[in-house]
């Protein structure tokens, strides 16, 4: 692909792909016959390949280069023979090294059913004894979530009454539907995610890149329930434009779009703040009431729970996945006594903390497979994947007969006729017989 070439949309066309028509976005390379396309096919998915391309791309909604850009690259050339030897060692260490990384998959891919599976026990109360059962067996009252839910609601009327300058009535946020929804354990009650916020939901403001400015937070930021508040840019706005947007300890932060299903609308709990960063408009802030534990809140938003609902409510536009704030407010939590809430967080960390260990290192070998795939490819391109062999043709031999080839193709294409035409009618240079496409030039 010749559009952002950094991501290294490669392939090799297979059989059942033969005689089929590319679109503008890519580069053809057709090797010759007295060149193995295999040797090509991996010496562009080289990084020193890839890393003479990038810099000459062109635009910015989507930067690209031209065909004559990758037909210009040089590339290394060793004798034919050799070639095949580069081939055959490269798809044989590939193929252990793809085992490996298919093993590694599988272990992420357990891993995480793993996390998943915990997070919908603390959902469902099944993770750690309930209030209620604790109450019986001490000899004690409790308050249940129901009470809990109506003093968040109380306090969320009192906290407007309270303002200056209020607009129209008062509007109680809609509670959600229990007769649709699967029952809970004793004590525990299902809330919508407006009767828990302290204020309306708050998106972020669009802010281009820059060399001085203030500091904004990247979409990347949000990381397994938390914000990684070191994963920030410059933006271009003033520290006045930007103060309405500085996130503050304990907000909550979900992804407005995502180009993976899987992963709009994750979200991600504020730590203390180290320095001033604001939020951009990929994300929306939560301000949740101080009697709803800001980590069990995180630990439910991440949960399956909260993404069946959210994966149908998802549009595409243009590929990304968006959500907005009717969707989330209108979200349903099971909502556990405040009590039960501290216990579950607690269980939740002690479980997921050696799988987060596992998870990294799971992680890290991923990524040095990576390296591994580059390194292997930097020794086939400089000689010393495979031994040479003095017996075989030399490559100038080869590149020369190529010359002499496409010479002797230039004077016969010369000698042919030219096709008349009528006046006024137009020659179409890009077809031929049954619509298919011919090229106007041989390539080098």
């Amino acid at each position: 692909s010749t559009v952002r070439t950094y991501l290294k949309n490669i392939a090799m066309v297979p059989p059942e792909f033969d005689g089929q028509v590319a679109s503008t976005g890519f580069c053809v390379l057709n090797p010759r016959a007295e060149i193995d396309p295999r040797f090509v096919f991996y010496y562009v998915q080289n990084d020193d390949f890839i890393a003479r391309l990038n810099p000459i791309q062109r635009g910015t909604s989507y930067p690209a280069v031209r065909n004559g850009d990758v037909l210009a690259q040089e590339i290394p050339l060793p004798p034919l023979p050799e070639q095949h030897r580069i081939v055959a060692e490269v798809e044989k260490q590939f193929t252990r090294l793809d085992d490996s990384v298919a093993s590694l998959e599988r272990v992420r891919a357990n891993l995480r059913r793993y996390r998943a599976s915990v997070l919908k026990a603390a959902c469902e109360g099944a993770l750690v004894p309930t209030e209620a059962e604790l109450a019986r067996a001490e000899g004690r009252d409790y308050e249940p979530a129901g009470v809990l839910l109506e003093r968040v609601l109380a306090e969320r009327r009192a906290r407007w009454e309270s303002q200056e300058k209020r607009r129209g009535k008062y509007r109680e946020p809609s509670p959600p539907d229990a007769l649709e929804l699967p029952g809970l354990p004793e004590g525990w009650v299902w809330a919508m995610v407006g009767q828990l916020i302290v204020e309306p939901l708050a998106n972020g403001r669009s802010v281009k890149g820059a060399d001085k400015g203030f500091p904004v937070l990247r979409l990347t930021a949000l990381k397994g329930g938390v914000i990684d508040q070191s994963e920030s840019k410059v933006g271009a706005w003033s520290t006045e434009e930007a103060k309405h947007f500085l996130i503050e300890e304990g907000d909550f932060f979900v992804s407005r779009g995502n180009g993976s299903l899987r992963y709009v609308g994750i979200g991600g709990l504020a730590g203390p703040v180290k320095s001033p960063v604001a939020y951009p408009d990929t994300m929306i802030r939560f301000r949740l009431n101080e009697n709803i534990d800001r980590e069990f809140f995180s630990q439910v938003w991440n949960s399956t729970v909260v993404r069946t609902q959210l994966e149908p409510r998802a549009r595409t536009t243009a590929g990304i996945y968006k959500v907005n704030q009717q969707d989330l407010i209108t979200c349903m939590i099971p909502l556990p006594p405040l009590a039960e809430q501290g216990r579950i967080v607690a269980e939740v960390e002690r479980r997921l903390s050696v799988t987060g260990k596992s998870e990294a290192a799971v992680e890290a070998s991923l990524s040095r497979a990576g390296r591994l795939r580059q390194s292997i490819l930097k020794q086939a391109f400089s000689g010393r994947l495979v031994p040479q062999d003095p017996d075989d043709e030399p490559a100038s031999a080869l590149l020369e007969r190529i010359r002499a080839e496409r010479e002797a193709a230039r004077e016969g294409e010369s000698r042919k006729p030219r096709p008349r035409r009528s006046r006024g009618a137009p020659v179409n240079q890009g077809q031929s017989r049954q619509g298919e496409l011919v090229p106007s030039e041989v390539s080098p």
